[in-house]
């Protein structure tokens, strides 16, 4: 462990510290020395756990903040301790982690007051992204190739329910949070642990990314927080339209711990997302795969009966996973902008989630529920 505290203040980390995760959450501990003067100012206080795949300089933390564990100081040596949710960085690199004793001024500015950086590096066994991932976006379509998508947890620990998304940022994704607009989603369902999916091509409907933004693919896992991204494919700017597909090349040349084999899957339009799984659960991916039970069973392909958003007998409604903003807009009685925002806020487990959409209220969505489906 290496400290780095900042020289004008006696409030520090004392000896005694450290962090242990527990699936989606994390252990943090304390030994803090706070200053009388600390302790009469008026601000907040956190423990905060830090990723970084380059490393710390100074007493400045970086890279991604994986965790953040709010505490109350009392004056002398203070012990603090508790869970709190963690956020490990995607993509499979080893990362260096520190811990950082922060104050928040009234104004709400963090102060680093100490940082202890840890020389071992740490590994996530998260679900991701192995070999080639080819992106190709034209004509409101993207289709997606990707080697394999794996799990390298142990055989006992299924994956909470995965997503693909495809989207056009303002600059290359690196971890951590974003900007940028959705381009396509799909959901897979839950992988086993030690399984993985193999020769994976998918065909969705997209938005089409402006000219100028990055594409970037991510496999995102649903977890107690939220969905997280576990890992990523970062792709060139695109132009107005995509004609040629770009393949990347995996971040590392290190390949999970994962022996099971898979089929090739079907090829997909439209797929009918899956409900959201708890992790406890075993479930299929939607009009993909079957997760694999055990290290050698194969998934199969669905029958091409079980592809595409369910309508109803008219034919007239439109899938709030899968259609473009275009077709949406198409919906009578329903404004471009809601349209927009339901792009941007799915996927959707029930259609009565739609609501989380900006714009879209309980009683627009019943006047266009006989015109909207999953």
């Amino acid at each position: 462990m290496t400290p780095i505290s900042s020289p004008d203040t006696a409030t520090r980390l004392g000896e005694t510290h450290g962090y242990r995760f527990d699936g989606d959450f994390v252990h943090l501990n304390a030994e803090i020395d706070f200053s009388d003067a600390e302790l009469t100012a008026a601000q907040s206080w956190a423990l905060q756990l830090w990723a970084s795949d380059r490393g710390f300089a100074g007493a400045e933390p970086a890279g991604v903040k994986v965790a953040e564990l709010p505490i109350q100081p009392l004056p002398g040596r203070f012990w603090a301790s508790g869970y709190c949710s963690a956020m490990p960085p995607a993509g499979p690199a080893s990362q260096s982690l520190a811990l950082a004793l922060v104050a928040r001024a009234a104004d709400g500015r963090p102060q680093v007051r100490d940082l202890a950086v840890y020389p071992a590096g740490e590994s996530f066994l998260q679900p991701r992204l192995v070999g080639e991932v080819d992106c190709k976006v034209a004509d409101g379509a993207v289709e997606l190739a990707i080697e394999t998508i794996a799990n390298p947890r142990a055989a006992d620990n299924l994956s909470g329910t995965l997503v693909l998304e495809v989207w056009a940022l303002d600059a290359p994704y690196a971890g951590g949070s974003w900007s940028g607009s959705p381009v396509a989603s799909l959901v897979l369902g839950v992988l086993g642990g030690s399984g993985e999916w193999s020769a994976n091509r998918f065909t969705l409907s997209g938005a089409m990314p402006a000219a100028g933004a990055a594409l970037t693919v991510m496999l995102r896992e649903w977890t107690p927080a939220g969905y997280v991204t576990r890992d990523y494919r970062n792709f060139a700017a695109a132009p107005a339209t995509v004609e040629k597909a770009v393949v990347a090349k995996p971040a590392t040349a290190a390949k999970p711990a994962v022996t099971g084999t898979a089929a090739a899957a079907a090829t997909l339009v439209k797929a009918k997302p899956a409900a959201a799984a708890r992790p406890a659960v075993a479930a299929k991916p939607a009009e993909i795969a079957k997760a694999p039970a055990a290290r050698t069973e194969k998934p199969a392909a669905q029958p091409a009966g079980k592809v595409g958003a369910a309508k109803p007998a008219s034919g007239k409604a439109v899938s709030v996973n899968t259609a473009s903003e275009a077709e949406l807009s198409a919906v009578k009685g329903l404004p471009p902008a809601v349209a927009r925002a339901i792009v941007a806020a799915r996927p959707y487990a029930t259609l009565d989630e739609v609501c989380k959409a900006k714009g879209m209220g309980p009683k627009l969505l019943a006047r266009l529920r006989d015109q909207l489906a999953l």
